[in-house]
């Protein structure tokens, strides 16, 4: 999916809310967004999808503030509340006429946390929120007969503190099927690491892998050996949020988006609206 030209006004949001949390001087604030801004500029994002784009922003404040990781420690707070709500989340998965769809459901509800998308969040109320929300779009019949056929699954993760709501579903999943979980390589926005994936116990449940990727989506052909022979060999994929499905949408293989649609410009190529729940199959 290409990027449009909205991108540059969420690009340029995302850029000052960066800003505002790692830099104190407004001078130096000033500095680097027009850096951004005028790399921006030289930018065909018609050529790319929102996440490639997104990655020439990250990449100029990160060049210029010399810190790598932009959101480790908010990363780390969300990881600290998403923990906190295991148990709960764990008993109403228990609780539900079908588990599995309860899984499924807090597991997009997770997809809530994103800095790249909002500023702000409140986790427990989106999950109540999604909980009484009608999907947009279900392929959960289609989803179980998969499941069914399949031996091996790759779950591609999103963000830090929503990976604790992907724990709840994987450890539905691997009553089953063998799952891998997929991370980044490097760090972008509030993006899913193997730190965070340690820090919520989810290397302790399943195998976790690095895509490769360094920008907020997965383009298998630039992934890892492991990454690729592991996406060839899987029956069946869940990809996790915004930015992996406007990366995967294209691609010739059965996956499962789980996301909580946050763009509205995408309501052009989609059809869904900001705040649709989608469990929704590849083409």
């Amino acid at each position: 999916m290409k990027a449009f030209l909205e991108c540059i006004s969420c690009i340029i949001r995302q850029t000052i809310e960066i800003l505002r949390r790692i830099v104190r001087s407004e001078k130096k604030r000033q500095r680097i967004l027009a850096a951004v801004i005028g790399k921006m500029a030289k930018v065909d994002i018609h050529k790319m999808s929102p996440p490639e784009a997104t990655k020439y922003a990250h990449d100029e404040i990160q060049r210029i503030t010399g810190i790598k990781d932009l959101y480790k420690e908010p990363k780390k707070q969300n990881n600290r509340e998403a923990l906190q709500l295991y148990p709960y989340l764990k008993r109403l998965v228990r609780k539900a006429r079908d588990p599995l769809l309860m899984a499924v459901r807090l597991a997009i509800a997770g997809n809530i946390i994103d800095y790249g998308a909002l500023a702000e969040f409140d986790i427990k109320h989106t999950v109540k929120d999604v909980l009484g929300k009608k999907f947009a779009v279900s392929d959960y019949k289609r989803f179980r007969r998969d499941l069914k056929k399949t031996k091996l699954l790759l779950y591609i993760g999103d963000n830090a503190g929503e990976i604790v709501f992907d724990r709840v579903l994987i450890e539905e999943l691997i009553k089953k099927i063998e799952v891998v979980f997929v991370v980044k390589s490097k760090p972008v926005l509030n993006d899913v690491l193997m730190e965070d994936a340690k820090m919520v116990g989810l290397d302790k449940v399943v195998k976790v892998i690095k895509s490769g990727s360094d920008f907020a989506g997965t383009i298998p052909s630039k992934g890892t050996k492991e990454f690729k022979e592991l996406y060839k060999s899987a029956e069946m994929v869940i990809s996790k949020g915004q930015g992996n499905f406007e990366t995967l949408d294209q691609e010739k293989k059965n996956i499962y988006f789980l996301l909580k649609m946050k763009c509205p410009s995408l309501g052009r190529v989609t059809g869904f609206k900001a705040g649709d729940i989608i469990l929704k199959r590849s083409r």
